[in-house]
């Protein structure tokens, strides 16, 4: 399995146990390139670009400074269509606990969604994909609709890493034989490896869209029963100082890469 890229990870950080919610963005008197970023356009630095090559306009004059700063009134136009500032979203990535029902209703006798997030988010807000009540790992809510639709689609499957604990130990030569027919049977399978320094019964899978679930049949179907699947990797995202049962609040920077890219 090829180890994810630096650039897969993000620099900024959130301290994982912060549930303030995230205070508005200033969406007035914004860097130009900056509120493109906001309208959807591209990140910051590919909006700067876009300027640069003349393709936009403010109040029917060419733009050339990213620095401009847009006000109330203006105009701004992007390759000839006007853009709009994005409503505020929120997004939120979970990793979850073993045993937690993939709900948000109050259930008596166990816990759900609705134990996690009680009150701090003040908003509706769904999962991207779900996790099953007996996994483990990252999952991702907001209540952009779009980005909900858009991983709903073929075309754009979330990458997600599982790790995971079979029934019982794989050589690597017989994972190496497994993961061919694998790969051949579920095309969105990328790959599948041992984890340095764990044992032979601890294996990662790499895939395109999938579920936890779909995961399990997998490895059921070749008499490896999975015990435990934790999704360590969410599309550019990782479990990195974020513990067990926490979430945090996307950074403006992981937003916009998962909408655009």
């Amino acid at each position: 399995m090829k180890k994810p890229s630096k650039k897969d990870f993000f620099s900024k950080k959130k301290k994982p146990n912060s549930t303030n919610f995230p205070t508005e963005t200033n969406l007035e008197n914004l860097r130009l390139n900056k509120f493109m970023a906001h309208c959807g356009v591209g990140t910051r630095r590919a909006c700067e670009i876009f300027i640069k090559k003349g393709l936009v306009k403010v109040n029917d004059v060419v733009a050339t400074e990213a620095a401009y700063r847009v006000q109330k009134d203006d105009v701004v136009k992007y390759e000839g269509k006007i853009l709009k500032l994005d409503k505020k979203y929120v997004y939120v990535l979970l990793n979850k606990p073993k045993k937690y029902a993939p709900t948000f209703e109050k259930l008596e006798g166990e816990k759900s969604f609705a134990n996690i997030f009680s009150d701090k988010i003040k908003v509706e807000i769904k999962p991207i994909g779900n996790l099953s009540k007996t996994s483990l790992g990252l999952l991702l809510f907001t209540d952009d609709d779009v980005l909900i639709e858009k991983f709903s689609k073929p075309e754009h499957p979330p990458r997600s890493i599982f790790h995971l604990i079979l029934s019982k130990p794989i050589t690597e030569l017989t994972r190496k034989g497994i993961e061919e027919s694998i790969i051949e049977k579920y095309p969105n399978v990328h790959s599948i490896s041992q984890i340095k320094g764990k044992g032979e019964e601890e294996i990662g899978i790499e895939m395109k869209g999938g579920t936890d679930e779909e995961v399990k049949k997998i490895f059921e179907e070749i008499d490896f029963p999975v015990e435990k699947i934790d999704r360590v990797f969410f599309n550019g995202l990782t479990k990195k100082d974020l513990p067990r049962g926490r979430f945090r609040f996307l950074t403006e920077q992981e937003a916009i890469f998962l909408k655009h890219f």
